[in-house]
């Protein structure tokens, strides 16, 4: 019986060791642009939606162009359906690279390639809320 119980003991040790090693500010950014991703290839728009800082969710939001009254939707919920949307075209996506800007903001470099081959590279930067990472801005590099 003690046996087990440092055998369970040396288990649970082990597993908070490499569980507080990983996981830094990088990876935790990545996690968010993948879930993102995920979102929009999924047509889940609306869970897309949600891991958007929210003044740049409120600025995209102001960005489309068609106007609300005709759709009888809520602003976020016309930006979820946009997103929803573009998944569609999403056929392969890497992670390039990953690195932190300063405490509070990462970068995220994305290769996105879609159903007609085209590859295109996004910036994301994400900023950390009270407790998770959100995108700030998503940007395409030329």
């Amino acid at each position: 019986m003690k046996r087990v119980a440092v055998g369970l003991a040396a288990l649970l040790l082990a597993f908070f060791v490499v569980r507080s090693c990983s996981g830094g500010p990088e990876d935790e950014a990545r996690a968010t642009v993948k879930d993102f991703i995920s979102a929009i290839r999924d047509k889940e728009g609306q869970e897309a939606v949600t891991l958007l800082y929210p003044p740049f969710r409120d600025a995209l939001v102001q960005d489309v162009k068609i106007p609300v009254q005709l759709t009888e939707m809520k602003p976020s919920e016309l930006l979820a359906c946009i997103l929803s949307s573009m998944g569609e075209n999403i056929k392969k996506v890497k992670y390039l690279d990953t690195r932190k800007l300063d405490d509070k903001h990462v970068e995220v470099l994305v290769k996105v390639i879609d159903r007609q081959g085209v590859e295109k590279l996004f910036s994301f930067i994400l900023i950390k809320d009270e407790k998770r990472w959100k995108i700030a801005s998503m940007a395409p590099v030329r």
